[in-house]
Parts: C-alpha cells; structure tokens; sequence
C-alpha cells in the first residue's frame, strides 16, 4: 500500500501487524491497558502519548488499540524512494519540522490533507508530541505540531467533523529490558472544537490552549517528574516504600503505578519547599544504595522477612526439577536470542535497546523457527509433530528466560543469607541506613501504607 491508498489494508499488512504483536506480547511480561472506554466510536481520533523508549511506544499504542494505526513521523526518513514505500506500507506518514527548511513547510498541508482523508476514513493518527525521548520520567515541552495538524485538518473540513484528541499514558517497569511490564492507559479524550472558534479568531492563541490542556492531560497518565535532578534518588526511594498489598498481576501494577505517581508529585512539593532535606535524603540514600551494591544485594531482598535455610533450600529444589527443560529451552533459543544482545551492544542510547532487541529479535527468532521447522520436519517427516517441537521449544524458552530471572533472585537471597550468617553486624547496619531513610520520609508523610519496616 502506498501514500494514496495508505488508509487501506492488505494482506501482507495484516500478516506483518499479527506476527509482530504476538512477538511484542512475548516481548513484555504483560502489557497492560487501561481506559479503553475512553476511545470514541465513531469519531475522528488522534492519539497523542508521552515518549519514553524510542519505537516501542509507537508499537504500544499500535498494539493496544487492536486496528491500524497511521503514524507521523519525522520528514527526513522519508528521503529515499524505497525507504519512503516502506514506511507507506507500515503506515506512516511525513512531518516537515522547520528545522527541515521553510521552502518543505508548504508540503505538510499535503500531509494534512492525507490525514483528512485518513480520519474520514475511520482510522486513527498517532503522534508522540514531545519530539523527542528522555531518559527520566518527565514530560517534555510539547510540540505545536500535533495542534496545528488538527486545525488544519478540521480546517480542511471547513470545520464541519468534530476531531478528538486521545491522551496516553506510557509507563515501563525497566524501558531497557524485555520480560518487565509495560502499562499504557487513555485518558479522557479532548474535544478539537471547543476550540474551533478561537481558532478562526486567532489561530496561535488556540494552538497555545490546546496544547496547554493536551500536556495536562498526558501528565495525569504517567509518571512526571519535575525536579528532574533528583529522578534517580526519587525512583530508587520508590522502591523502599512500594507497598505490599493483596493484588496481583495487572491489579497489583496498576496500584504500584499509581502509588509511584502520588509518591513523585508528593515529592516535588516537599523537595521545592524543603531543599536541605532532600539533599539530606539524597546523601544518605546514595550511601545506602552504595553498600547494597558493594554487598551484591539488591533493595527488594529487605523488603521482607531475612531468607532462611530451609526456604532457600525449598527453592534450590524446586529450580533443580525445572533445570532440564531450562536447559533445553536455553540451548534451542541462544542463539536467536543472543544475536540481538550481541549487535545492540554498541548502542549508546539505552531508550534504543528495547526497540533493537525487539527488532532483532522478531526478525532472527522467525528466521530461526522457519529453518528449524524444515529441519525438524526432514528428520520425523511429520507435520504435527514438527509443529508439536516447536511449540514446546518456544515454551521452554521463555521458561528458562523467566527461571534464569528467578535463578538471579535466588542468588540474592542466598547472599543476603550468608551475609546474615559471616557478617550479620553489616546487615544490621544496612537494615538501620533503610530505617533511617523511611524515618526521613515519614517526617514528610511520604510513606505509602504497608511499606515493609521493621518495628
């Protein structure tokens, strides 16, 4: 499918979307949505998200909303013929930026014009309207283009079809890693022509308002954190007083996202009306941090009860049974599984790694299962047993990617244990360094309700 024809779907497309979001929910542990009662029926959307982790939050809000998605992106990457068909064919259509030349700023009316007849055609545009991506959970300044497409298009329809505005919410566990959690949630949708009238009045002065109500929107969706110096300190505090409740699963991480939030905006307030403090609490909690890294101790492990022998000893157990399909699940994947790690190696930017390692990974994981299926098949001649092979091989791999996960859990535990028996005067002095900490935020009303303590 090509630009004039980009609101169709083919075969090919929809072969493509399917095998690459069931890649992407292997990708995540769970990928969570939230509020897709927010999405209008039967109205033009644009959908307008924070940008934390390069392609993947373009494939989240794809994946997440189910149908196709028509994408904006930068210009630039739509020079070469074959690269622009391409980006045609995975719907995605050019932005002139002014940086681009005034002389290319004509040729976004074209592109206005595309997604007119886009939107009439019932499928939603996509934009990140920050421009960019940042490593520290904080919305970037938005963007007019986002706003000035939506008036042009609306203009384009002599303002006769109401346009809504979708905010989105982003929020990753680790934006870096595969097998952690990635939430996205809607939020109310914004109506366009609340603001046709300005607009036709005074087109900058409508463009301000609405991108102004747009970012307020989009920062009641993620995690925004404005004294932006002390986002590490905030986020590893974040751990020590994430809560323990009853919820699991997709419960249990909505809760947490909402507690990082209400914790982070607590935060703000108390950092900008007590600066001596938080550098106090920054001190002190990088010593902490310090000592457990020098230790090979992670946060978590003193979130509860010290490990005991006999648990450690239920747990070896138990990880010595699932050895043998780790294994086999370890060996049969390495490769497709390693190649990636292996090429993203150089990359300096870390919001790309999850993007190369799911890129990568998609295209050397079906390359892999697609030769060994002809192989498996030449030597048993048998197609449901062939079949049969490699659905337990996938199976086994993602076994022993989680259980290689838990294996990294349980050496913690049994440092600390050892720890705890060589050396229990540096455990106490860690266990006191964190009392100290979460005495330091309960002066300031900051602990969540069941944050682990130990008094």
């Amino acid at each position: 499918m090509g630009l004039q024809n980009i609101e169709k779907t083919s075969v090919f497309y929809w072969l493509l979307n399917s095998s690459a979001k069931f890649f992407f929910n292997l990708f995540y542990r769970r990928f969570i949505i939230v509020g897709k009662e927010n999405i209008p029926k039967g109205k033009q959307i644009i959908f307008a998200a924070n940008h934390q982790n390069a392609l993947m939050d373009a494939l989240a809000m794809l994946f997440a909303y189910g149908k196709p998605v028509i994408f904006l992106a930068r210009a630039d990457i739509f020079k070469k013929a074959v690269v622009a068909n391409v980006l045609y064919f995975l719907k995605m259509l050019p932005v002139f930026r002014p940086r681009d030349g005034a002389e290319t700023m004509n040729q976004n009316y074209e592109t206005f014009q595309h997604t007119a007849r886009v939107l009439k055609a019932g499928l939603p545009i996509a934009i990140l309207p920050e421009g960019t991506h940042s490593p520290i959970k904080k919305l970037q300044p938005l963007k007019k283009g986002i706003c000035r497409m939506a008036f042009l298009t609306a203009e384009s329809e002599q303002f006769s079809d109401e346009i809504m505005i979708v905010p989105v919410g982003i929020d990753y566990t680790q934006y870096s890693r595969a097998g952690t959690d990635l939430l996205l949630i809607y939020g109310k949708p914004i109506a366009v022509s609340e603001y046709y009238p300005l607009y036709q009045e005074n087109p900058q002065k409508a463009i301000v308002q609405l991108r102004s109500k747009l970012s307020e929107a989009i920062q009641k969706l993620m995690i925004d954190v404005r004294q932006d110096q002390y986002f590490r300190t905030y986020m590893k505090l974040d751990q020590m007083v994430e809560s323990k409740n009853n919820l699991s699963g997709h419960e249990a991480r909505i809760a947490q996202f909402y507690d990082t939030q209400s914790f982070v905006k607590k935060m703000d307030v108390v950092v900008a009306d007590d600066p001596e403090w938080m550098q106090q609490v920054q001190k002190e909690t990088q010593t902490y941090f310090n000592a457990l890294k020098k230790n090979k101790l992670r946060e978590k492990l003193l979130h509860q009860s010290l490990p005991t022998s006999g648990g450690l000893l239920f747990s070896a157990l138990m990880s010595l049974i699932l050895l043998p399909f780790h294994l086999w699940g370890m060996l049969f994947n390495y490769l497709p599984y390693k190649m990636p790690v292996i090429m993203a190696r150089k990359v300096r930017d870390k919001q790309f790694l999850a993007s190369l390692h799911y890129g990568y990974g998609f295209v050397f994981f079906l390359i892999w299962y697609l030769l060994a299926a002809v192989v498996i098949y030449l030597v048993i001649n048998s197609v449901m047993s062939m079949l049969l092979v490699l659905v337990l091989s996938a199976f086994a791999g993602l076994l022993a990617f989680y259980h290689y996960l838990h294996l990294l859990r349980l050496r913690g535990r049994f440092g600390l244990w050892m720890l705890r028996r060589k050396n229990p005067a540096t455990v106490d002095q860690l266990l006191e360094q964190r009392e100290h900490i979460l005495d330091l935020l309960k002066q300031k009303d900051l602990i969540h309700p069941g944050t682990f303590t130990r008094r």
